[in-house]
Order: C-alpha cells, then structure tokens, then sequence
C-alpha cells in the first residue's frame, strides 16, 4: 500500500486526461515530484498534459522542455517502468495566449468543447495519493454530471471570501480525508484536484475570461466554479482514503499579486461577486457547522491519519523533506 513506485502491472489505464500547467520556477522541483505521483497511481490516465504559455516566452527557456522534464522525473525514479510510463503519457503542450493558471483547464476545455471526456484538473505543487485517479473516476461513472473534486468550500452570501479562525476555518473548508459522504460545495479547488468534463461549459468560459481584469483571471478555481454554477453543474467533495503531501518551495501567484498591489482576499472576494447571480443560493455557508458535512467516526479519522502519516514517512525516505 502507498509505494511510491510506479506498478505497470498491477495498474491499468482509464479514459481520464490529466491536465495542469506551471510555472518557470516550479518546472524543476515542484512540477517533476506532482507528475512523478501522476504516474504512480492504482489507476493511469491515458495522458497527462502539461499546458505552458505564453509559447514566446516559454522558448526563451532552454530548460522547460520535455526532454528536460524527463530527466527532473528520471532524477527522482530512474526506474525502467517509470521511464516507459512517462515517454507514453507525459506531454507539454504550448498555447500563444497567456492564461495565468486557468492554463490548466481553458485550452484543454476548448479543445474537446462539448465532449464527455472526463478531465482531471491538477496543481503542479501536491504529490497526489496513488488512488486519486481511481477514486475521482469511480464517483464519475456515479454522478456524471458533476464536478468532482477533493477539496472545497461554500460561498458566503454576502460574497466575501474566507473565514475568521482556526475553528471556523475547520468548518469552512471542506477535506475528503474527513467526511464520510459526498458533499456539496460552490467552490471546488485545483490544489488537490478535481474532474470535470467539457460538456458542463459553454463559450463563455473563454470569451468571458477576455472580458474580466486581471485579478479575476488569476483566481481560475473561483471563474471555473462560477462558470459552471452559471450552467447549473453541481460540485461535490467525495470521500478518499487520504491526503496529499504539499510539495510548494515557490508562490508564483502571492509574488503576482504582490508586485501588482493585489491581495488575494480582494482579487476571490472580486471574482465572487462578478458571479453574484450565479451561486446557488440554496447552498450558502452557514457559521458555526450549522451545514457542515457528514465526518467520519473517530476511528476512521485516527486510522486514515496513520494512512497519511505512512505516506509523508515514505515521502521523505524517497524524496527527502520539502
């Protein structure tokens, strides 16, 4: 259980596509260990796509490569099997237009407009559980008309995003580590992955994001949720066996919008209300757990927490700390 060693075996592949982006300083460290877990899953994708843009200044840099990225995995697992599975699966994709982080999901959803394929969407800063494409795949046959994710959270009614202290923000933020069934959200986040399908979005996901100034653009998690609120897509957070292990050393996106003066309570608080009339307003936050989840018992938490415990060991004997 949990070796983080890819299985060509005893794994088989499934009609998912994973699709994330990154940036020029995690394309060394962050981006290899997120794909390396990618590849180590009970369950493959039959690809894994990783968008970068702007393809001018993505040329500039000689060591964003695939070439280069092979080799960062390689570093990591030198392995036989992992080799094969990332020259099968593993590419990078260059799109001319600079979408900030919605690079994850806009090009990919453009290009299978309409389709059911199902999408993951990932963050390139998690070493992802090795039965995050199984699990995710599994709810998708069961509610296939929703995204579905591992993390998120409900909206506030008066739009303003997040919450105040430790105990309010246990409430607010919803873990499938802790809940034992499916919960409704407003927003499902990338950090920890979602699946989504092209067929929940209209044109507007793209001719829109033109429309809208810059904080907003950066905040993809919020305009990907409203988009599909807007189309009456659900979006639950389903129960899994586990955690990720964060891997992030860099912030690209606090070190954005700190050299343009922007904050990130402002920029989501912003994106929020350009969505006003979308959020389903059956489904606001209410304080103090007044609507919080279905968590599990006290046993399973404690044994899925040693489960979690086991992985950041094994993490840190292959890896090292981060």
């Amino acid at each position: 259980m949990f070796l983080l060693q890819p299985n060509f075996f005893d794994s088989h592949i499934v009609d998912v596509i994973i699709s994330l982006t990154t940036t020029p300083e995690r394309f060394h460290y962050e981006l290899p260990l997120a794909i390396h877990s990618l590849l180590c899953q009970t369950e493959l994708p039959k690809q894994i796509r990783v968008y970068l843009s702007p393809t001018s200044l993505i040329k500039q840099q000689a060591n964003m490569t695939l070439a280069q990225l092979r080799g960062y995995v390689q570093n990591l697992d030198s392995s036989e099997t992992m080799m094969k599975l990332f020259n099968d699966l593993v590419d990078i994709w260059l799109e001319e237009e600079d979408f900030g982080p919605a690079t994850k999901f806009l090009p990919i959803l453009k290009e299978f407009k309409g389709r059911s394929q199902p999408i993951l969407i990932c963050d390139d800063d998690q070493y992802y559980h090795p039965y995050t494409v199984a699990t995710l795949y599994r709810y998708s046959a069961r509610y296939p008309k929703s995204i579905l994710g591992f993390r998120g959270w409900r909206v506030r009614q008066d739009l303003v995003w997040g919450v105040g202290g430790p105990y309010e923000i246990a409430y607010h933020i919803i873990e499938s580590f802790y809940i034992s069934q499916i919960y409704r959200v407003g927003v499902i986040t990338a950090n920890h992955a979602y699946l989504i399908r092209p067929s929940f979005f209209d044109e507007h996901i793209y001719d829109d994001f033109n429309k809208v100034s810059n904080d907003i653009r950066r905040v993809d998690d919020i305009w990907i949720n409203g988009q599909a609120s807007t189309r009456n897509i659900s979006r639950y957070v389903v129960p899994s066996c586990c955690s990720h292990v964060t891997v992030t050393r860099t912030h690209a996106l606090e070190e954005y919008f700190g050299r343009n003066r922007i904050d990130r309570l402002t920029a989501n608080s912003h994106a929020l209300r350009w969505f006003a009339d979308s959020w389903e307003k059956d489904l606001w936050y209410k304080f103090d757990g007044e609507n919080a989840p279905r968590y599990r018992n006290w046993f399973v938490l404690i044994y899925r927490q040693w489960i979690f415990l086991l992985l950041q060991l094994k993490f840190a004997m292959y890896f090292g700390f981060v």
